[in-house]
């Protein structure tokens, strides 16, 4: 398990978070959905130590995948996937894992937006992390990208049986990814629960704890 405890950020006079706990199963898909300013994007930058904080959140190694891909413009895709890892056949590997083998010498303005969206994905598994967290990743795809990128991430990860910790604001992506799915609201957990057989019941039961909490 990583054990968060008694995280408290606030930003000025706006807290987040106040005594929050969580703990996240290693080698789960956990997922966190809420509204804007709920703590969601917070809460992986505190993971990731990209923000100070006061509370215990053990030292991991983190890989992220943004709702940008954030690729350097004048490096190639195989390029760009160098600078986490000097590794050609490992990179070779990966761009065939995310069907981006053609594209190895293409630079970043070349590429559509689910495209490099790929190669961000593929970055965050090239590196030996031991939590992957992803902020919103394809939430500015359209819905045939997305559920593209959704298969995606599943076929790669569980291959990879890496511990994720995904965001997003989409109650049937949240369902499609997750191990288990977490509803926060005002920087507290409202909801928590454990994917079953029955998505209709949690997409439901989801929808409720958005809208009331």
């Amino acid at each position: 398990m990583i054990e968060i405890k008694n995280l408290y950020k606030s930003y000025g006079q706006n807290r987040v978070y106040e005594n929050f706990n969580l703990s996240i199963e290693e080698g789960k898909v956990t997922c966190i959905l809420g509204e804007s300013g709920s703590g969601k994007t917070t809460l992986l930058n505190c993971i990731a130590r990209l923000t100070d904080f006061n509370g215990e959140i053990p030292a991991l190694k983190c890989s992220y995948v943004f709702q940008s891909p954030r690729l350097v413009p004048n490096l190639t895709v195989f390029k760009n996937l160098s600078l986490v890892l000097n590794d050609g056949a490992k990179i070779t590997e990966i761009l065939k894992k995310v069907r981006l083998t053609e594209k190895a010498d293409e630079y970043p303005c070349n590429l559509s937006g689910g495209q490099a969206q790929r190669v961000g994905l593929a970055r965050a598994f090239l590196v030996k992390s031991d939590i992957i967290l992803l902020d919103e990743p394809f939430a500015s795809l359209d819905l045939k990208l997305k559920t593209e990128m959704e298969k995606l991430f599943f076929e790669i990860r569980q291959a990879d049986n890496r511990t994720a910790l995904f965001v997003t604001h989409d109650v049937d992506e949240a369902i499609t990814v997750a191990d288990r799915v977490i509803v926060l609201k005002n920087g507290s957990v409202v909801f928590d629960c454990l994917k079953g057989e029955n998505d209709e019941a949690l997409r439901k039961a989801l929808i409720n704890a958005l809208i009331n909490g």
